[in-house]
């Protein structure tokens, strides 16, 4: 049976993802300039050199994201963390990351948290680097957070979820981030299928999935191809996508509200557009994020 790389060896996406973090915590205007702090303290030597020499670290990030991803991760992480700190700030009862990767807003935000338990879910290969390396750097864990291995395919939720202390029908936030379009349509189905079921009305999920089209290597997006041929190449391909104006009946044929939605436009008003409205940057066009509530 064909087996994607993350199965069996860290994930290279939520390196690089991981990286463009840290990155952007060195950008000189603070209007465009990241909020993770902790991402650059994961980075091995070499890395930590490349990303404290500004003309080094700009070279590198035009070798190694495809136009407009380092912009799109900066503008994602923006609005995660804010539906993040309103979580913490209602205080709660848990949130969840679905595929944390290198995910550090247990940490970031450790001082703003009133008792909300956070379990991130990953593959095990992944987690289990991300582990080592909070080991590694001495970074210390809130009592909060909880880590589950899982492989999303495979493994039924409820199951995982349960061994790691998650309560049913409480009010809870779930963090979908950068995973849905490496799932099965089925795995996606499963998944907001037992958010619904076991989490009490007015709980939210936020995603962000890609283009149907761009499976079909239509081309119509700026930064598509290099994108898709880039995760291609990580053997992470993507596999999973929403028709470009689908997503809100997606969601109601889910028992779902959409709450809010992101187009690759809308974060470049939000996130990268200057005062005088001159665009500092584009975000590449592949992908959209979602805020949808349990109806």
């Amino acid at each position: 049976m064909f087996k994607k790389r993350i199965e069996n060896r860290s994930s290279q996406t939520a390196n690089f993802t991981c990286f463009s973090r840290g990155c952007a915590t060195h950008e000189k205007d603070p209007r465009f300039r990241g909020p993770d702090y902790v991402a650059e303290k994961l980075f091995p030597p070499m890395a930590k050199l490349i990303l404290n020499v500004d003309p080094l670290r700009k070279l590198f990030m035009q070798w190694m994201f495809p136009p407009g991803i380092h912009e799109y991760v900066l503008a994602r992480t923006k609005v995660m963390d804010a539906m993040f700190l309103e979580a913490l700030e209602k205080v709660i009862p848990q949130i969840i990351l679905l595929g944390a990767g290198y995910d550090t807003r247990a940490i970031r935000f450790a001082d703003r948290n009133q008792g909300t338990k956070i379990i991130e879910l990953d593959v095990p290969s992944t987690q289990e680097a991300k582990i080592n390396v909070l080991k590694k750097k001495k970074i210390s864990l809130p009592a909060e957070l909880v880590f589950a291995p899982i492989n999303f395919d495979r493994e039924e939720i409820g199951d995982v979820l349960a061994k790691a202390g998650y309560q049913t029908l409480q009010r809870t936030l779930y963090l979908w981030e950068g995973v849905t379009m490496y799932l099965s349509a089925q795995a996606v189905d499963k998944t907001l299928a037992f958010i619904h079921d076991n989490s009490t009305a007015g709980s939210k999920v936020v995603f962000d999935y890609i283009y149907a089209s761009v499976l079909r290597n239509e081309n119509r997006y700026y930064g598509e191809r290099n994108a898709y041929d880039t995760v291609a190449r990580a053997g992470e391909g993507w596999t999973f996508g929403l028709e470009e104006g689908e997503v809100e009946s997606f969601l109601a044929e889910r028992r779902f509200e959409l709450t809010a939605h992101y187009t690759s436009t809308d974060l470049e008003k939000l996130f990268l557009t200057e005062s005088d409205g001159t665009l500092h940057a584009r975000v590449n066009g592949t992908h959209c994020i979602a805020v949808a509530t349990v109806r």
